[in-house]
């Protein structure tokens, strides 16, 4: 589901990773009981201040994930998707194979977002460092258009509105 010719490695290997809940976060950490009742009831998302950091709720029910798909998602169709992590599963599980170039577009899309949302996670949380959900959201789509701009696209007629989308139409000689 995550691993094909015109992914980013990394952003696969992390979606990867996220869709085996094998990310090291609070809910899965307190498993361990890394510390006392007291600082497990403190532990909250770094992202929204919210909530029990957990896949689930990072990717994407925290209303900073949340914005930052939103901002993307107006990229990309894939159409009933909305912001809860299983309904992006769902489109995923779904359009696995394809090899069209809106869903492989779209597979980047997911996996960038996932990716830069742990990153700013992980930001907050060791370097005190933060960016604002359209900071982010922008770092995603520029990722993305960069891979996409290194694809081989044919003349086919119907990736003009992908194209167009990501501002990667050619001039045309006149």
């Amino acid at each position: 589901m995550v691993w094909y010719g015109q992914c980013i490695p990394r952003h696969s290997f992390h979606l990867w990773l996220v869709l085996k809940n094998k990310l090291k976060t609070q809910d899965r950490l307190a498993v361990w009981e890394a510390g006392s009742e007291t600082n497990l009831r403190l532990m909250c998302c770094p992202l929204c201040n919210y909530g029990r950091d957990s896949r689930d709720h990072l990717f994407f029910q925290c209303t900073y994930a949340a914005k930052v798909w939103n901002i993307v998602n107006r990229r990309i169709d894939m159409g009933n998707v909305n912001d809860t992590w299983n309904s992006i599963l769902v489109w995923i599980e779904q359009n696995s194979a394809s090899k069209k170039l809106e869903h492989i577009v779209c597979k980047l899309v997911v996996a960038a977002s996932a990716y830069f949302i742990w990153q700013e996670r992980n930001n907050r949380l060791f370097s005190n460092v933060q960016r604002n959900e359209d900071t982010v959201a922008q770092v995603v789509l520029d990722m993305v258009r960069l891979r996409i701009m290194g694809f081989k696209i044919g003349r086919d007629a119907n990736h003009g509105k992908l194209l167009e989308a990501w501002r990667l139409m050619e001039d045309e000689p006149g």
